[in-house]
């Protein structure tokens, strides 16, 4: 079966939603959602948005806190180009009916690593305030077509399904094969928008939704498409450390507003490792300190005590983590929270310009999918937000032509299921998945050595044959899907984090602690 569609939107979080709300009436959108909306890293984000809106504040005083955020590896034209349309971004979330406290020029949030009050937000639920508003908007509008429950397999490309479509040696994106109520549906578009967000389940805590699965990463690197920087892989310093709420995150904004890491021996630990910024230094500075205690100690968690806020003042800008922390018997205003760091948010990605365009024609990547260098070596507080949405803008603006014209007389050829069963042991799947976590979670972690990420190595190359026979020999399922996905993406970290023989942002190589002074990116592709 084959369904054509102007622009083709895979993954509904606030990149996504943003360019399908952007996109000119004229053109018929589709977007895909593998889960129910709103979801997606997007609807966990409690911090908020990064934006200059204040007379007091200004640009370049933002470029220069990212800058120093992203340890000297921050592109500074896209930089500047993505804080520049900050307010504007922030505008055009008013008129869909999104307005963030702070947007008004009053004072924001702060956050590690900010030298200004700037993150809006909506108490500690703006992530979850903007998915919403933003999926019923898409709902509004008659252009628009959301299908949930929906998982983009791979690409179709040209080099693989219609080879005079070639554009002088560029491979042109057609669509995808998607995974529908149990059958494979040929969707051909116009342009095709990958929007699928990061990897975190690629390790056994993290901060994301079970989603994050990395499945546009993975599709895009299976079509040839370069991926770039992916050793640099956020850990959030705080989340809850509790067997029944494993992906809870603990706001960084609670830090903001005081709140203090203690170790095992409920001292304040901070100030060894960064006596200046203490807990508010990025995020990279702060993992690393609460792992560094957490071997020193031998324990599995860390503190974070909030005792000196009231109960009425973390009920009121605190909700989401108030009620969250208390689920589990944990009363904040009393006791401290036990925090783990948690894998939170992959800075590298496809290598995108910030409209989302790649090196193949009619597919776009946006948001933490793509990789455009203005994170560098280590995203800042709330700039996810804000690049997401200004990618979405942008990627909708860039649409130009009859998208129709492209599609009406294509004709690809439908899913091959050949002599594929059902999977009849669910053990297969649920076993290599735990594997996979494990690997990485104990040999790719926070901080790194070269025998643990040639170890690495070595097991995920196992497993990732095995996955790979059963794609080939097996019915896809959603889970199945997944693993083949995540074990992609989990190959690529590590012979990403092999190939930089240096310490910087997010990744820190024992064998290699000092930075380099050369700044280089880590570029990989397919073999052909």
């Amino acid at each position: 079966m084959t369904r054509k569609t102007d622009v083709l939107i895979i993954g509904g979080g606030m990149a996504g939603l943003t360019c399908a709300l952007e996109i000119s009436p004229d053109y018929s959108v589709t977007v895909l959602s593998k889960t129910k909306l709103p979801a997606g890293s997007t609807f966990l984000a409690q911090g908020g948005l990064a934006a200059v809106t204040s007379g007091a504040d200004s640009f370049e005083s933002h470029l220069k806190d990212t800058q120093k955020s992203g340890a000297g590896m921050v592109d500074e034209t896209v930089a500047r180009q993505i804080i520049s349309m900050g307010p504007e971004l922030v505008d055009t979330l008013s008129k869909w009916g999104i307005t963030l406290e702070g947007s008004n020029g009053d004072s924001g949030g702060m956050e590690g690593g900010h030298s200004f009050r700037r993150v809006l937000h909506y108490f500690d639920q703006t992530g979850r305030f903007i998915s919403e508003h933003l999926a019923e908007e898409c709902r509004s509008r008659s252009n628009i077509t959301i299908i949930e429950g929906a998982f983009a397999i791979n690409l179709i490309t040209a080099s693989r399904e219609a080879l005079p479509l070639l554009d002088m040696g560029s491979d042109k994106c057609l669509g995808a094969y998607v995974l529908l109520e149990g059958d494979v549906i040929t969707f051909l578009a116009g342009e095709t928008v990958i929007a699928t967000g990061g990897a975190g389940k690629t390790y056994r805590y993290t901060s994301n939704q079970d989603s994050s699965t990395g499945d546009g990463i993975a599709m895009a690197y299976r079509a040839g498409l370069p991926v770039k920087n992916m050793e640099f892989y956020q850990f959030h310093p705080t989340c809850l450390y509790h067997p029944d709420k494993r992906n809870f995150l603990i706001t960084e904004a609670l830090r903001g507003e005081g709140a203090k890491l203690l170790n095992e021996a409920g001292k304040r630990f901070m100030k060894y490792y960064d006596p200046e910024r203490m807990e508010l230094a990025p995020r990279d500075v702060v993992a690393r300190a609460i792992d560094s205690e957490m071997k020193r100690f031998g324990t599995d968690h860390m503190l974070l005590d909030a005792t000196h806020l009231s109960k009425q003042f973390l009920e009121e800008h605190f909700p989401e983590v108030t009620s969250g922390v208390t689920s589990v018997g944990i009363e904040p205003w009393k006791d401290p929270i036990p925090v783990v760091p948690a894998a939170h948010y992959c800075v590298g990605g496809v290598s995108a310009a910030t409209d989302g365009s790649t090196e193949m024609t009619g597919l776009r990547v946006i948001g933490e999918a793509s990789c455009t260098g203005f994170h560098g070596a280590n995203r800042l507080g709330s700039n996810s937000l804000l690049e997401a949405g200004v990618m979405g803008l942008l990627c909708a603006r860039s649409f130009k032509g009859d998208l129709s014209r492209r599609v009406t007389d294509l004709e690809v050829r439908d899913w091959s299921y050949g002599r594929a069963e059902p999977l009849r042991e669910n053990v297969l799947v649920d076993h290599s998945w735990a594997s996979l976590r494990s690997v990485m979670w104990d040999y790719v972690g926070i901080v790194k050595t070269d025998k643990r990420l040639r170890r690495a190595l070595k097991l995920l190359d196992v497993l990732a044959d095995e996955v790979e026979e059963d794609y080939w020999t097996l019915l896809p399922t959603i889970e199945q899907l997944e693993l083949r996905n995540l074990t992609t993406v989990a190959r690529v970290i590590v012979r990403s984090a092999l190939l930089r023989r240096e310490s910087v942002g997010l990744h820190y190589l024992v064998d290699c602690p000092h930075k380099s002074h050369t700044r280089t990116d880590t570029v990989l592709r397919i073999n052909p």
